[in-house]
């Protein structure tokens, strides 16, 4: 992808040099681009694509975004239910104030 920059905007981008060398080389400045590029690009007239997916699946993403976070951060099974044994021998709360702070952490969506 090759850009074409001017007072630090991209103007224009191709995937080929060619089209972008007939601009004013004092005006702008063309390279080639390695790096990942926006989806859209307002400085060059570009709408913001729609979003495909509807309400309902937007909703599921965030949801399953949820709990992916929180499965990633509980203890295994064998663990907590060490932690509940202890803690119900030495009167602590270890079990129940590591699953609230994860709760906290990654509260459920509405």
């Amino acid at each position: 992808m090759f850009l074409a920059v001017r007072d630090g905007f991209v103007v224009e981008r191709s995937d080929t040099i060619n089209s972008l060398l007939a601009l004013d080389p004092q005006l702008h400045e063309v390279f080639e681009w390695k790096g990942p590029l926006p989806v859209w690009n307002p400085e060059l007239g570009e709408d913001r694509p729609r979003d495909p997916r509807t309400p309902a699946q937007k909703s599921q993403d965030v949801r399953e975004r949820y709990v992916r976070r929180r499965l990633r951060e509980y203890p295994p099974i064998e663990k907590q239910l060490d932690m509940m044994y202890w803690d119900a021998v030495n009167g602590t709360t270890t079990w129940v104030d590591e699953i609230t702070r994860i709760k906290e952490k990654h509260p459920k969506p509405e």
